[in-house]
C-alpha cells in the first residue's frame, strides 16, 4: 500500500505564509481568520491604535494586477475605503508585477492595505479631508446607484436646473442642463421625460451612509437643514406646487475638496403638497461632469492655455495635426485659414473625414475640432491667407503657425507680420521634405532678431536661393502625377506630416514660454529617396550629429538686413 501523496500548498496558505514572513520583518502581530470564500485569504493584523480584519483575493486568474483587498467590517469612513470596504490599494504608477511570485504580490497587497488604513486612521482630521476629496468614488459604490450626465458648470452658484430621465435601452440615467441658454455640450434629449431639478454648494460636507445603510431621506433632510434663506428659497420652488400632483425631482450637491475644486453628489426624491416624501425611495446619482473646464483639467489639457489665440494659416496634412494637437493641449481658441477645398488626394494624409470632400478644409476641421474639443472657439476662415493678412488684427491674436510648405510666400509673410504686428509675437513656420527625408520647424519673434529669410543666407551671410536646412538638394524632381497636370503632387506619408505636425505643435507651446528664434526637425532614414537617386545636402548628414541648441545657432547666426539692420 502506497502512502498517499500529500496536496500543494493553495494559494491563500502560501499567501498567508508571506504575509506572516512580511509581518515578522516589520515586528507586526499577524493571525489567519476564516477565508471569506474560495480563493479568499483573511487576516487580521494589530495597528497602532486597533486590529485590522482585511479579506484578499488570491485566485490566481486575479493577479494579472493587484488582488482586490477588503476591510471586513467597515466601521466608519476611511479614506480610500469604499461603501462596501473595499481599500483602494492601486498599481496605476507602473508597478510591475512578477506572475512567478504570486504569494508575494498577495504579501504586499496586504501590507500595502494595512499601511493605508494606519496613516488615515492616525489623524481624523487629515482623514477626513481625504475620505471627502475622494467622496464621489464612494458615491459610486452605494446601493442602487444610477449614473447622470451633467452639462451644468460646478461653480458654487446655486441654481434650478432641468433634469431628463431615460429609461430606454438598459439601466435609467438622469441628465441635466441650464434652464435657460443652450448647454455646452448637448444631450439628445429629444422625446425624453423632464423633470425639476436644484444645484445647491454647502461650505461642509454631509456624511453619507455607511455600510451595510442605504441612502434614504434623512440625506436630503440633513442638506436641507444647512441650506441658507437663498436656497431654502429656490428648494421651495423645486418642491412646490405641480399640476402633475407628486413629483420625481433631483438634487445636486457640491461640496469643497481640501486638495482644491468640489465634489458633487446627487439624488433622486419624491416631494407630494410642497415637501418631502419619505415614503418615495431616495436613489442616488453618480454624476459625469461634460463640462470644457472638468473634461480639460481630467484629460490633462491645460487651463492656462485656454485664454490662447493661435492662427494656423494652411490646413493640409501638417496644418491640421499642429491645429488638432494645439486643441487637445488646451488651446481655447483657433483661427483656421485656407482657401483649398477638401478632396480624395487628402484623404489617407489629413484627420478630415472623407464626407467634407469638395468642402472648404477650414469648415471640415473646424467641425472635427469643436466636435472633440467642448468649449474650444474655432473660427474658420475659408479664404487664402493673403486675403487674411489684409485685414487682421493681430492684437489679439497669441502665435501664427504657417504650414503652407511655399518658402517666397512664407518669407514674404514672415516680413509683413513683423513690420504689421506691433507687439511681440510668436510665428511658427513647419514644412516637410519629399518621401522620407524629414521634416522641419522655425520659431522666430516679431520684435527680436532671427526670421526666416536668415535661413537663405550662405556660410558668408549671402543670400541663397536654397534654405541653408534642406536636406534635398535644388533641381530634382519629386513629384507625382496620376491623371494630369491637376494632380501633380509631391509624395510623402501620413506618418511623416503627422510626426512633423506634432513636433511643430510642441515647438510652438515651448515658443510660447521663450523667447528668440529656435529650430527643431527630424531626420528620416531616406531609403526612398536613396532608391529614386536623389541627392542629399551635407547638412542632412551634419544635423544627425547636433541638437537643436546647436543646429539653431549655425541656422540663426548669420548677418540678416530683415532683422538685425545689415545688409
Amino acid at each position: 500500500m502506497t502512502a498517499a501523496t500529500p496536496s500543494a500548498p493553495s494559494l491563500t496558505d502560501e499567501g498567508f505564509a508571506a504575509v506572516q514572513q512580511a509581518c515578522l520583518e516589520r515586528g507586526l502581530s499577524v493571525i489567519r481568520l476564516a477565508d471569506p470564500a474560495d480563493g479568499w485569504l483573511g487576516v487580521q493584523i494589530q495597528g497602532g491604535q486597533q486590529p485590522w480584519e482585511l479579506d484578499v483575493n488570491c485566485k490566481s486568474d486575479a493577479l494579472t494586477r493587484l488582488p482586490s483587498i477588503s476591510l471586513r467590517t467597515p466601521a466608519r469612513l476611511l479614506a480610500h475605503v469604499g461603501y462596501h470596504g473595499t481599500v483602494c490599494v492601486s498599481d496605476n504608477q507602473g508597478l510591475s508585477l512578477d506572475p512567478d511570485r504570486r504569494s508575494e504580490i498577495v504579501a504586499f497587497t496586504v501590507l500595502a492595505a494595512f499601511d493605508l488604513l494606519e496613516k488615515w486612521n492616525a489623524d481624523a482630521a487629515a482623514n477626513s479631508d481625504e475620505f471627502y476629496n475622494e467622496l464621489e468614488g464612494y458615491w459610486l459604490g452605494l446601493p442602487g446607484a444610477v449614473r447622470a450626465r451633467a452639462t451644468v458648470e460646478v461653480d458654487g452658484k446655486d441654481r434650478l436646473l432641468k433634469a431628463y430621465l431615460n429609461t430606454k435601452k438598459g439601466p435609467s440615467k438622469w441628465y441635466f442642463a441650464e434652464r435657460e441658454g443652450k448647454s455646452l455640450l448637448a444631450f439628445d434629449t429629444k422625446g425624453l421625460a423632464s423633470h425639476r431639478a436644484l444645484y445647491v454648494h454647502l461650505p461642509g460636507p454631509i456624511a453619507p451612509p455607511l455600510y451595510p445603510n442605504k441612502l434614504g431621506p434623512e440625506f436630503i433632510e440633513s442638506v436641507c437643514e444647512q441650506m441658507t434663506a437663498e436656497q431654502q428659497a429656490l428648494w421651495d420652488q423645486l418642491v412646490g406646487p405641480s399640476k402633475n400632483g407628486p413629483k420625481h425631482l433631483a438634487l445636486l450637491v457640491s461640496v469643497p475638496r481640501a486638495a482644491g475644486g468640489f465634489s458633487l453628489v446627487g439624488a433622486t426624491f419624491g416631494a407630494k403638497a410642497g415637501k418631502l416624501d419619505v415614503t418615495v425611495p431616495v436613489t442616488p446619482l453618480t454624476v459625469r461632469r461634460h463640462t470644457p473646464s472638468y473634461m480639460r483639467e481630467r484629460g490633462g489639457a491645460s487651463l492656462e492655455l485656454l485664454s490662447k489665440h493661435i492662427v494656423v494659416l494652411g490646413c493640409g496634412a501638417v496644418g491640421s495635426v499642429v491645429a488638432d494637437s494645439l486643441a487637445s493641449t488646451g488651446v481655447g481658441r483657433l483661427t483656421l485659414v485656407d482657401g483649398d477645398d477638401y478632396s480624395e488626394d487628402n484623404v489617407f494624409r489629413h484627420i478630415i473625414d472623407p464626407s467634407f470632400i469638395d468642402l472648404p478644409k477650414v469648415i471640415g476641421l473646424g467641425f472635427e475640432l469643436k466636435r472633440r474639443y467642448p468649449g474650444i472657439q474655432v473660427t474658420e476662415v475659408a479664404n487664402w491667407a493673403q486675403e487674411w493678412l489684409k485685414t487682421a488684427d493681430f492684437s489679439k491674436v497669441d502665435g501664427v503657425v504657417f504650414a503652407f510648405g511655399l518658402p517666397t510666400l512664407e518669407r514674404s509673410f514672415c516680413r509683413a507680420i513683423r513690420a504689421r504686428a506691433k507687439r511681440p509675437l510668436p510665428m511658427l513656420f513647419t514644412w516637410l521634405e519629399p518621401l522620407d527625408l524629414g521634416g522641419h520647424s522655425v520659431a522666430c519673434w516679431t520684435e527680436e532678431p532671427g526670421c526666416l529669410d536668415c535661413l537663405y543666407r550662405d556660410d558668408e551671410g549671402q543670400n541663397s536661393l536654397q534654405a541653408r536646412t534642406a536636406f534635398l538638394e535644388p533641381n530634382q524632381a519629386v513629384s507625382k502625377n496620376l491623371t494630369g497636370c491637376s494632380s501633380v503632387f509631391v509624395p510623402y506619408s501620413a506618418l511623416q506630416s503627422r510626426r512633423t505636425g506634432l513636433m511643430a505643435a510642441e515647438h510652438l507651446l515651448a515658443a510660447l514660454n521663450s523667447s528668440g528664434p529656435s529650430y527643431r526637425y527630424w531626420v528620416g532614414e531616406g531609403r526612398v529617396a536613396a532608391k529614386q537617386g536623389l541627392r542629399i545636402t551635407p547638412w542632412r548628414d551634419t544635423a544627425k550629429s547636433l541638437n537643436f541648441e546647436e543646429a539653431t545657432s549655425r541656422v540663426f547666426g548669420r548677418p540678416c538686413k530683415h532683422c538685425r539692420g545689415t545688409k
